[in-house]
């Protein structure tokens, strides 16, 4: 039987490249994605980016390799693990346990690593305080097992931008292009501000900031000389919003824009930027894969059959570790009271809970240690952790999901209660993966 070895560090260097820990663990995640391999100047960037975003990384090593396997020192299986902070609504900005680069080497499946890796590193987090962890996931069938349920959602979306494209209202069109570079500071800026007035945003990482400003082609690894770049400005003449965007190429036909990043701080910016990506010339199409599931997009147009939804994907995944701080972190639109029996085979959010809101805060009384008791099938609502998450920043209806068997509720209007003390300002959008 193979004997595994775990162990938890962060990238480093050594004489201005990876150390050798850091180059293995980083070729290993690379193969897991089914990426090329790095090298040179391309690997020491994807470090620098892990190290700018205090990535800790867990590799777990087989030292007893058969003869001709890939060496030792090679992980695998890996796992990584960084902090930012979510909006929970409101502009409540608050400290997460973020989840990435989850790799197990197909011959080494179904011996446990996955749960080890993930169940300790969970437990770390708890211990240090998390209200909750979260992760974005290539498979949708993985993680519920965890207690993650998927708690916002995008759409991919082309817009038909030929003639006759029109915009319903007429923007203040206040937009001038730069060069990409510029977004290598103001970028971060900007995001701050859109973060601050939107539900579920999460913290940027590096490789966003480089993508946009034409630093990053994430299919080359190299320098983007395509990206081209536009900025609104508010009324004082202050950026407020940016697009960063590039050519397709002659040979993709209708001809084609493909949006990198766009992050409005103000609806008057969202608005005119679009309005300006519709009217670049010799384009007849403009794709944007991160558009928010709830964006005002359709109805900015006359006609709001251009904008085609090809894709609709989930986002970001949540895994509540504590009920009572997550809850009260959270602000709340309308006053009342809800019981909720919440299920967790790992114990962290297990229990039944009253939430009493004020109509701007909520405060949250443990009743029950188990959600099998009395007070428990005394609740208004039955749910698992996964779909806790999934409530969390008002992206799930209740309602629906009471519907589809996935809770249960206790009165006919217990589940139309949830929704409103659920419900925040606008739709969760977080317009990154991780």
């Amino acid at each position: 039987m193979t004997e595994y070895r775990f162990e938890t560090f962060e990238p480093a260097l050594e004489n201005g490249a990876p150390d050798a820990r850091t180059t293995a663990y980083m070729q290993a995640v690379r193969a897991g994605f089914h990426d090329k391999r790095v090298e040179g100047k391309k690997l020491l960037r994807r470090t620098e980016r892990a190290m700018a975003d205090e990535r800790v990384f867990t590799s777990v090593y087989a030292d007893n390799a058969p003869q001709l396997a890939l060496p030792p020192e090679i992980p695998v299986a890996t796992f990584a693990h960084f902090e930012k902070t979510v909006n929970v609504g409101g502009g409540r900005l608050i400290p997460a346990h973020l989840i990435t680069w989850v790799t197990v080497r197909p011959t080494h499946r179904r011996r446990g690593l996955l749960r080890s890796m993930m169940t300790g590193n969970l437990a770390r987090a708890a211990e240090n305080g998390y209200p909750f962890a979260a992760l974005t996931v290539t498979e949708g069938s993985i993680y519920r097992r965890f207690g993650f349920g998927a708690a916002t959602w995008y759409n991919e979306v082309e817009v038909d931008t030929r003639a006759g494209f029109q915009m319903a209202v007429e923007p203040d069109r206040r937009v001038e292009m730069v060069d990409p570079h510029v977004l290598r500071e103001l970028g971060p800026e900007l995001y701050d501000r859109f973060q601050q007035m939107t539900p579920g945003a999460t913290g940027r990482q590096r490789v966003y900031v480089d993508v946009a400003s034409g630093d990053l082609n994430l299919s080359t690894d190299e320098e983007d000389l395509a990206t081209r770049a536009a900025l609104h400005y508010d009324e004082d003449g202050r950026p407020d919003g940016y697009v960063s965007y590039r050519f397709a190429g002659w040979d993709v036909k209708p001809a084609t824009l493909e949006v990198l990043d766009l992050i409005a701080a103000s609806d008057a910016a969202y608005s005119s930027l679009w309005a300006f990506l519709g009217a670049v010339d010799l384009v007849e199409r403009v794709q944007f894969g991160y558009a928010s599931q709830q964006s005002p997009l359709p109805w900015l147009l006359t006609d709001p059959r251009r904008v085609r939804v090809q894709a609709q994907s989930d986002g970001m995944w949540l895994r509540i570790l504590d009920v009572k701080k997550s809850l009260e972190a959270r602000p709340y639109s309308v006053a009342g009271s809800i019981t909720l029996a919440v299920h967790d085979d790992m114990d962290y959010a297990e229990g039944v809970f009253r939430l009493t809101s004020d109509g701007a805060n909520g405060t949250v009384e443990r009743l029950a240690e188990s959600s099998d008791s009395a007070e428990g099938r005394a609740a208004d609502l039955s749910l698992g952790v996964p779909e806790l998450g999934s409530l969390y920043l008002g992206g799930a209806d209740p309602v629906v999901l009471s519907r589809a068997g996935r809770i249960s509720k206790r009165s006919e209007d217990a589940a139309i209660r949830a929704r409103a003390l659920f419900s925040l300002e606008r739709a969760p959008y977080a317009p990154n993966d991780f």
